[in-house]
């Protein structure tokens, strides 16, 4: 027998052994939020879904789960008993020192200054690591297109996971043994065009379905399965002077917003004061004339074009998480005629107009 068959041999039997090997070893895309491919669509709408695409899949022991960054979301794989990770943290300083247009001090001066939690802001983006007993967090994806982070999860078991931005938003991964039957790519691929196809349509109701009660604006609204509309409802409202208003989260909110008035429009105008406001939210540490409400609670501010010396009031940051310390709803006043516009600092694109006559 000739060498060269002989080695012909050799490298076909090679390929064979190796050939179970590689079909034990599989890897399942997780999308963080809604897939590149249908953002458009949801775009359009107005709407975003706090979900991860395929919120469940089924793995063997020795896969890998890739979580593919579609939006601002995170991974944490706490440990058993262990909670989730809070976006916002204390940073060790006390607010010292800001002061209103009128040159009187806020009443948050000598309370905590907040900003993102430290630890998050260590990324594991773009590398490969493996599923321990101890806390795995990919961290926040600030970096220009992020790149997966790829787990692979060593033993059976249902392992649940959250994102720290969104803390309702979960999915679970299932690892199962060698020989029992896992999800192939083809139905994890069935199953995410089922749930954007689903999530499409709860887009589309959530808007006319949302119906505050009188003299209340609905910041943002919330369908299910982690749909959120990212605007005010209604949009525009007309009241008589001396009318009280409340600006409220949707009861299963995922999202923190906040209802803001005062100079500026801060999607279009970055260096105007609303929108320096908006921008700290880019940075790790936040304004705390951002975080906080601008009158101390329980007080309702008088909102009138001299309240603070420039018409600035501030909801402070709210959401609907009976767990986290930011209310759900905030009140104003409306003290003087005029239009009074109001936006959310976290996704400034959102705006409402109440005009006051």
């Amino acid at each position: 027998m000739s060498r060269r068959i002989i080695s012909t041999l050799l490298l076909g039997a090679a390929v064979a052994l190796a050939m179970p090997a590689a079909a034990q070893a599989a890897k399942r895309t997780v999308f963080m939020g809604v897939p590149p491919a249908n953002q458009k669509a949801f775009q359009a709408l107005k709407s975003d879904v706090n979900a991860f695409f395929p919120s469940a899949v089924r793995i063997r022991t020795g896969d890998t789960v890739a979580f593919a960054p579609a939006g601002f979301h995170s991974v944490d794989l706490p440990p058993r008993g262990g909670r989730v990770l809070p976006l916002i943290t204390p940073t060790g300083k006390k607010v010292t020192g800001v002061n209103d247009e009128a040159g009187a001090p806020f009443w948050f001066n000598g309370l905590d200054e907040v900003g993102l939690n430290r630890l998050l802001l260590q990324s594991r983006f773009g590398k490969t690591v493996r599923l321990t007993p101890q806390r795995l967090r990919s961290g926040l994806p600030l970096a220009d297109k992020p790149k997966p982070m790829n787990v692979r999860f060593p033993r059976a078991g249902l392992f649940r996971y959250y994102c720290n931005v969104h803390p309702r938003m979960s999915g679970t991964v299932r690892v199962v043994g060698k020989g029992t039957r896992a999800d192939s790519a083809r139905s994890v691929a069935k199953r995410v065009k089922a749930q954007v196809s689903a999530a499409l349509a709860e887009a589309r109701r959530v808007p006319a379905a949302t119906k505050p009660p009188a003299n209340t604006v609905s910041v943002g609204a919330e369908g299910r399965n982690g749909v959120t509309f990212f605007d005010f409802v209604p949009k525009t409202v007309t009241v008589p002077v001396g009318t009280s208003m409340r600006f409220a989260m949707p009861a299963t909110s995922t999202e923190d917003h906040t209802a803001t008035a005062g100079p500026g429009d801060p999607a279009k105008e970055p260096n105007s004061y609303l929108g320096a406001l908006a921008g700290s939210f880019q940075r790790p540490a936040f304004d705390p004339r951002a975080t906080y409400p601008s009158e101390k609670p329980p007080a309702i501010g008088s909102l009138s074009p001299a309240l603070h010396g420039n018409g600035f009031w501030n909801s402070g940051v709210m959401d609907a998480n009976a767990g986290s310390p930011p209310p759900p709803v905030s009140a104003v006043t409306f003290a003087a005629a005029g239009t009074y516009r109001f936006f959310c600092l976290i996704h400034p694109f959102m705006s409402a107009t109440v005009t006051v006559q």
